[in-house]
């Protein structure tokens, strides 16, 4: 009878370890589960992205860049304007001396010289836009490398854009942060030369 009581006093306690055991690992289980989803909270920012954009050095340096190129077409252009004025005048003066069939070929040519101009000004300007839009997307993509270096480092979930955001609170801005990086990241950028 006492080996009975025994048996069964040990096979209580057996069962009773073993809930206990259990119950500890659920608790643990549970609590590691909700570790994660706590975790995993929205956490918020607000990113001026024009105001980056238009402070960034490296844009700074694309539109001074850009400035330069456009005064250089600029001038050439003028140049060639007053070349077209300075013949026209010419011609206009050897209407009475030169013979019509002469007058009419220089005439003719002239046309061609401000067809010419006017297709090389649009030319131009085409590869001036080509080469601002390639030095920019060199800008874009080291943006975005920015803004995702920043929202991991932070654990931040979900950016909104500055101009969507009615009212926030200054501390979830983060474009000072990204414009520095930016910074790091791309200080310069060479524009092409659009008259290659």
């Amino acid at each position: 009878m006492i080996n009975s009581i025994v048996k069964t006093s040990l096979a209580a306690f057996a069962i009773a370890a073993s809930v206990i055991a259990n119950t500890a690992h659920a608790q643990e289980a549970a609590k590691d589960a909700a570790a994660p989803a706590q975790a995993q909270g929205v956490f918020m920012a607000v990113l001026d992205v024009d105001g980056v954009f238009s402070n960034a050095k490296a844009m700074k340096t694309i539109h001074d860049q850009m400035a330069k190129h456009q005064s250089n077409l600029q001038t050439k252009i003028d140049k060639e304007i007053e070349d077209l004025k300075k013949a026209d005048e010419a011609l206009a003066r050897k209407t009475t001396v030169q013979a019509p069939e002469v007058l009419a070929e220089e005439r003719k040519n002239l046309q061609q010289r401000r067809v010419a101009l006017q297709k090389m000004a649009q030319e131009s300007n085409i590869k001036l836009n080509k080469v601002r839009v390639d030095a920019t997307s060199k800008v874009q993509k080291a943006f975005g490398e920015a803004v995702t270096n920043v929202v991991k480092l932070n654990g931040i979930t979900v950016v909104f854009q500055k101009s969507q955001i009615v009212i926030s609170d200054p501390q979830l801005d983060i474009s000072k942060i990204v414009l520095e990086d930016l910074d790091k990241r791309l200080p310069t950028v060479t524009v092409a030369d659009p008259s290659k």
